[in-house]
């Protein structure tokens, strides 16, 4: 009997931590979503949900997550303020650590913070004619903080629905400076391998 319940008790503790091992480790990440773009100072109206994507490659242990993340955004283009149209288009590389509060068990809040750069690009034109009013691209330092709800749907399986919020940096030009934002809703899954 002493074997037995021995053999048992292994076989629990060797079951929970294979199960605890399998959510850790190297992970792939899909996202899309709506980002809502914030420019002052820029001829049009960019607060239209765009759509956008990302691809991120990270490490999770137990409570931590971390990972580089490419994320894309299509263009916001703008016609509430003809003759002219503006264009911004902006897409960032971003290194991401994130906290999730129960790791293990299927629903975890989570809470993220993120630093990284992104190429932006703005280009004001005649509607008509098609003559360039204002035309420029940069790159500036960015950060992010968001937070969400991920879950789990098998131990390598993930489903995250999330918010982020970006601040995209201030481009300057002769006699103006810019502030670029972003605010983003996402959703997503993450595969441990």
């Amino acid at each position: 009997m002493k074997k037995l319940l021995l053999a048992t008790s292994a076989a629990v503790l060797l079951t929970s931590f294979a199960a605890k091992a399998e959510c850790d480790g190297i992970y792939g990440a899909i996202r899309a979503g709506y980002v809502k773009h914030s420019a002052d100072k820029l001829q049009g109206n960019f607060e239209d949900r765009r759509f956008m994507m990302s691809g991120a490659l990270g490490y999770r242990w137990e409570y931590f997550r971390t990972e580089l993340e490419y994320v894309w955004r299509k263009y916001n283009r703008d016609r509430s303020t003809p003759p002219s149209i503006g264009l911004l288009k902006t897409y960032s590389y971003m290194w991401n650590a994130y906290y999730d509060i129960l790791p293990y068990n299927w629903w975890t809040p989570y809470v993220g913070a993120g630093i990284g750069f992104t190429k932006i690009r703005y280009l004001d034109k005649h509607s008509v004619t098609g003559l360039v009013n204002e035309e420029w691209a940069t790159t500036k330092f960015t950060w992010a903080l968001g937070g969400g709800l991920s879950l789990k749907v098998t131990n390598r399986w993930n489903i995250d629905a999330g918010y982020r919020y970006y601040n995209l940096g201030s481009p300057k030009r002769p006699g103006k400076t810019y502030k670029v934002k972003a605010q983003e809703i996402y959703g997503g899954i993450r595969y441990v391998f």
